[in-house]
């Protein structure tokens, strides 16, 4: 289920930002890139003021961040990270 997907009513700008920087952070977390230091340290942050953190953007999803962290650190193959066409 895509969760961006706001109950059949659209995608909102914010939950696509949301959903993007998730996105992003698990593309540059597996490309082992000079991104994926930042990416990890975008994960492991305990914020969770800023609107825009992990945190609050699990939160925002309904996902619970320790979980959420967990499974994309110990997933045992790669994540997809694109969106399949309708």
């Amino acid at each position: 289920m895509d969760l961006a997907y706001l109950g059949g009513n659209g995608y909102s700008a914010v939950s696509e930002l949301m959903r993007a920087m998730i996105l992003r952070t698990i593309e540059d977390l597996q490309s082992g890139s000079e991104l994926r230091e930042e990416a990890l340290e975008y994960l492991m942050s305990d914020d969770d003021e800023y609107i825009l953190s992990f945190i609050s953007i699990c939160r925002y999803f309904g996902f619970d961040p320790e979980k959420t962290r967990y499974a994309i650190l110990n997933a045992k193959s790669r994540i997809r990270t694109r969106r399949r066409a309708a």
